[in-house]
């Protein structure tokens, strides 16, 4: 059973890989017939949130769950991201990040049961990660459950904003 698919991108190169629940490993299924051995195993669960960034680095699919350290694909190698891997994130247990977001050239994670967002320097996938704490904006309380680009043309032109929800039902909506 599949709980998640991710698609990397990379120019004209492209690939489809699933995550399955039975063995909670990565597999290559992007053409028919056969699926070949694991491209990546040890997982905890097969549900991840990920996002597709293209730096001056290349081309990279990004994937959080929460509970296992960040995968990060380059077209070529799997690479699980803590603050010693190369790329590193510093700053936040890479293992409490548990979702991901792509928004004005920066990787954005929601740190797990907290109101808390961190995001990356522009254009990377790796570094000191900074954080965006919600606690005094967020009234009611709860915790992040979701994050999400949101792009509206409200007369003026074209806006992008970052949109967080809370588990109490809360949207806020940043511009940054």
């Amino acid at each position: 059973q599949v709980q998640t698919l991710m698609a990397y991108s990379a120019g004209n190169g492209q690939k489809l890989y699933a995550i399955a629940a039975t063995t909670n490993s990565v597999y290559d299924v992007t053409t028919a017939g056969a699926v070949g051995a694991a491209k990546v195993t040890g997982l905890s669960n097969a549900i991840w949130e990920y996002i597709n960034i293209t730096t001056a680095g290349g081309n990279y699919l990004y994937a959080v769950n929460g509970v296992d350290k960040p995968i990060l694909f380059d077209g070529t190698t799997w690479n699980r991201i803590d603050g010693a891997s190369t790329p590193a994130i510093t700053g936040v247990t890479t293992t409490s990040l548990s979702n991901i977001a792509l928004f004005k050239n920066r990787v954005w994670f929601i740190e797990k049961d907290t109101l808390r967002a961190w995001y990356l320097p522009t254009s990377s996938v790796g570094g000191a990660a900074q954080v965006l704490d919600m606690s005094s904006i967020a009234r009611y309380g709860g915790h992040l459950v979701d994050l999400d680009t949101w792009t509206i043309d409200a007369g003026y032109g074209v806006d992008d904003n970052l949109v967080f929800i809370t588990s109490t039902g809360e949207v806020i909506v940043w511009r940054g």
